[in-house]
């Protein structure tokens, strides 16, 4: 059974992000009914605080506000990290993504320096009214670029071209080829790589009390000549442990 995980920043129950992820959803279990399952939650389903601004997760690895249980950005950790597909969506609010899903980004910023989702296939969602949504694509596809996700296409919906049945097939025919595909390696994109390469010679230099070094280190990932590298390795550990 593989797992999908979609976020959906807004919190109007009639959201136009949300109906377009639903069709996917629809269409997705027409082609693979037994064979996915879906948990598409929004910010009425969580409550993700804002960053306390003091960045100590990026040098301790922790992070404080999770720990302290006084919001629900443990979950949704666990449940990126869990899935095997993420969708993140996001209306258009003056050419940016809207603020619910910012504060998730915001929280997951230090996720960026580790690829922690490395090898994991996804997609953004993006809804507008006319303009924006390109620029809001852009944002959405760069923040999965830096945590490792191979993202397909954007999708994008909008009130003269809104997404229909048939192009949401079509996504839903991607993200079942992106589950079901014959080789678990996914293929990093030139700017994983450029990202990857300028981190590890950073962070080697660290030391090891350093949380990213220790990461990297404890990862393999200095080991590796390159993101595809590391991705072939993440991809053989999966396989390891489904095979307990």
């Amino acid at each position: 059974m593989f797992r999908i995980l979609a976020y959906c920043g807004s919190r109007n129950p009639e959201s136009r992000t949300l109906q377009a992820i639903t069709l996917i959803w629809e269409q997705l279990t027409d082609i693979a009914a037994d064979a996915t399952q879906w948990t598409i939650l929004t910010p009425q389903d969580l409550t993700i605080l804002p960053s306390d601004g003091t960045a100590r997760e990026f040098f301790t690895g922790i992070d404080h506000i999770e720990r302290s249980g006084k919001d629900d950005s443990g979950r949704i950790k666990r449940l990126m990290e869990e899935c095997d597909y993420l969708v993140l969506g996001s209306p258009t609010y003056g050419h940016n993504v809207s603020g619910d899903l910012k504060i998730l980004m915001d929280r997951l910023t230090y996720w960026g320096h580790l690829f922690r989702l490395a090898n994991k296939p996804g997609m953004a969602v993006v809804a507008a009214s006319t303009n924006g949504f390109l620029k809001v694509g852009g944002m959405l596809e760069q923040f999965l670029d830096t945590l490792g996700v191979v993202h397909d296409p954007t999708v994008y919906t909008t009130f003269p071209d809104p997404l229909d049945a048939r192009r949401a097939r079509q996504t839903a025919s991607r993200i079942w080829s992106a589950l079901n595909r014959a080789d678990p390696v996914l293929h990093a994109n030139e700017r994983q790589e450029a990202m990857f390469q300028s981190y590890q010679r950073q962070y080697i230099e660290r030391p090891d009390e350093d949380a990213e070094h220790r990461y990297w280190q404890e990862h393999g990932m200095f080991d590796c000549d390159t993101l595809q590298e590391y991705f072939r390795l993440v991809a053989q550990r999966e396989t390891a442990e489904k095979g307990r």
